[in-house]
């Protein structure tokens, strides 16, 4: 039998694992035993953009923390570069063509997400051009003062306290 499966969240993807395609069908873990198949944490990014002492942040359309105010960004897609996929979200839900400067770090967390084990990649972006717009998962997309910034998704605050203490020229903390 061909088995082709992958894992989002502890959801799995199966492509002709009963003889046919199950579409975010929860195998349970004796299932797993059975078909030899391991969960694995999904992968994300998210952006900073900065300008004019101003961070971009959008407001959550969906959950969780619908409503929120987070750091741009989503998971990556398979085929896709983070690099690739960082640039694609933050024009997604913002409208903004941008280029990636820096790598910030990578937040592993196991319990950073509510949906389960989401490993971020963080990027530090230049705006190249566009229009800024909210799209995509994004109910508003807009720059905040960032000694003034509203209460924050995820663990997007101290993403962006390290982002502040990279500006600074300080060492970020070690893992």
């Amino acid at each position: 039998m061909n088995k082709k499966c992958f894992c989002i969240c502890g959801k799995i993807i199966s492509l002709n694992l009963f003889g046919k395609r199950f579409s975010k069908k929860i195998i349970k873990k004796r299932d797993l035993k059975k078909y030899k198949l391991h969960l694995h944490p999904s992968v994300a990014v998210d952006g900073i953009v900065e300008k004019d002492n101003k961070i971009l942040l959008i407001r959550r359309k969906n959950n969780p923390f619908k409503n929120c105010f987070a750091l741009p960004g989503g998971f990556v897609e398979c085929g896709e570069t983070v690099e690739n996929a960082i640039v694609r979200e933050v024009y997604e839900e913002t409208g903004l063509i941008t280029k990636v400067k820096s790598l910030l770090g990578v937040y592993s967390s196991p319990d950073r997400d509510p949906r389960g084990h989401v490993i971020s990649i963080v990027f530090i972006l230049n705006i190249m051009r566009g229009e800024l717009k909210a799209g995509d998962d994004a109910k508003e997309a807009k720059f905040f003062d960032i000694n003034n910034l509203p209460k924050l998704a995820f663990d997007h605050k101290k993403i962006i306290e390290d982002y502040m203490r990279w500006k600074d020229g300080k060492v970020l903390p070690k893992v």
